[in-house]
């Protein structure tokens, strides 16, 4: 019996509005993913059921992604187009290349591999969301839609800005081609990487709202020392609350697991290029190197823009994480007051508080690649190893032109 793709009824809903649900919002993620050979997946009837598989154009798709990918790389690392004065400086713009395609090839193996775990990714967001409109906390689904469309209007605008500048510059169609989907692989990276930690980040939000209305202070919690305990229905609540919560966790391992990978191939590929062009600044400051063939628009774009990258990526990180720690907070002072609770009932609600605290010490809904999280942390290693790097790499310049030297 063949089995009917759901396509048409995912697609169908990409111009439908008012969005209901996470599922009338995937197709432009879809889309993003399958033209980049990243979502080489096709859903099956029945989008919500959560099971995928894999047709042909799907395998055709990755297979062109990945030809052109290691056709690119190839080219890039044997391209002697690009001329520096400095040979540290045209091994570094040849291990940036490098290192851009790898990145893509590996992201692109591995969204091959666990390519069906995406569909589980987005049945867990729903399963949380319909958690949250139980507590009062209705995602909008239609703003969601609109925001994601901006931000990967305005990535791909960039993106078409730094080409444009790089296309002014004299240089050849071919290595034109190359740096344009190099750049198109490491936005689409981004674009995955962004909406993985903003999905995660929206519903920790909410659910530390929902957890702060539901058991409110009176007053300013610093200063006043009673509680209120509205009735015992918030047992229930709590329970509700926990319950998101862990969805939550499980909703964050799930984007860890099948979205890790990519955000680590947008960090790699940026820290890169960011390492050696502020290795080729201290260049210009020995003049080593002209001013000239540092600073001009399409390198200085390229930074702002992979800076940006770097940052917004633990930006997001950090913010999932304090998320936590409010809601540790807040179940603190709870604890801290339960002298002030009246209710015959408060006690119970204290031990279920309890409980709820130790959930919050022993899981953490971050998102990280199994090796580092992401978060400030990221920012600060990222740091100190391109100091390093920059030294050694000043020591290997200094000892080259001191053998380039002519002997009197």
């Amino acid at each position: 019996m063949k089995v009917k793709s759901g396509n048409r009824e995912l697609l169908g809903s990409l111009f439908r509005f008012p969005k209901t649900d996470v599922f009338d919002c995937i197709p432009l993620h879809y889309l993003v993913l399958k033209m980049s050979g990243m979502g080489c997946i096709t859903p099956r009837s029945g989008v919500r059921n959560g099971t995928t598989m894999t047709t042909l154009l799907d395998i055709v798709l990755f297979v062109v992604h990945l030809t052109l990918a290691i056709s690119m790389m190839i080219y890039g690392t044997l391209n002697t187009e690009r001329h520096s004065r400095s040979s540290i400086m045209l091994i570094g713009v040849k291990l940036v290349n490098f290192t851009c395609y790898v990145s893509t090839i590996y992201g692109l193996i591995s969204c091959f591999i666990n390519r069906h775990e995406i569909w589980k990714f987005y049945n867990e967001c729903h399963a949380v969301d319909k958690v949250l409109e139980a507590l009062g906390k209705k995602t909008n689904f239609t703003q969601s839609f609109f925001v994601f469309l901006a931000y990967y209007v305005g990535a791909i605008s960039s993106a078409f800005v730094l080409i444009i500048v790089l296309r002014r510059e004299d240089m050849s169609w071919m290595l034109l081609i190359n740096i344009t989907y190099s750049y198109f692989c490491l936005i689409t990276f981004h674009i995955v990487s962004i909406t993985c930690l903003a999905v995660v980040l929206a519903r920790n939000v909410r659910l530390n709202v929902a957890f702060r209305e539901q058991f409110a202070f009176d007053g300013d919690a610093m200063q006043t020392s009673s509680l209120t305990v509205y009735s015992s229905k918030q047992i229930v609540v709590l329970r509700q609350i926990m319950q998101a919560f862990d969805q939550i966790c499980d909703l964050a391992d799930k984007g860890s697991f099948y979205y890790g990978v990519q955000i680590m191939v947008s960090v790699a590929g940026s820290f890169v290029f960011l390492l050696f062009y502020t290795f080729a600044f201290t260049l210009v400051v020995r003049s080593v190197i002209p001013f000239d063939s540092v600073f001009y628009a399409g390198p200085l774009l390229s930074y702002v823009l992979f800076s940006y990258n770097v940052f917004i990526i633990a930006f997001l990180g950090n913010a999932l994480k304090q998320q936590v720690n409010r809601l540790c907070f807040v179940c603190f002072k709870f604890i801290t007051f339960r002298g002030m609770l009246v209710q015959v009932f408060a006690s119970f609600v204290m031990r279920v508080l309890r409980l709820f605290l130790m959930q919050l010490s022993h899981r953490s809904p971050i998102i990280t690649c199994g090796l580092f999280p992401f978060d400030w942390t990221l920012i600060f290693s990222l740091n100190s190893t391109a100091a390093t790097y920059i030294i050694i790499l000043l020591q290997f310049e200094s000892a080259g032109s001191a053998s380039e030297v002519p002997t009197q």
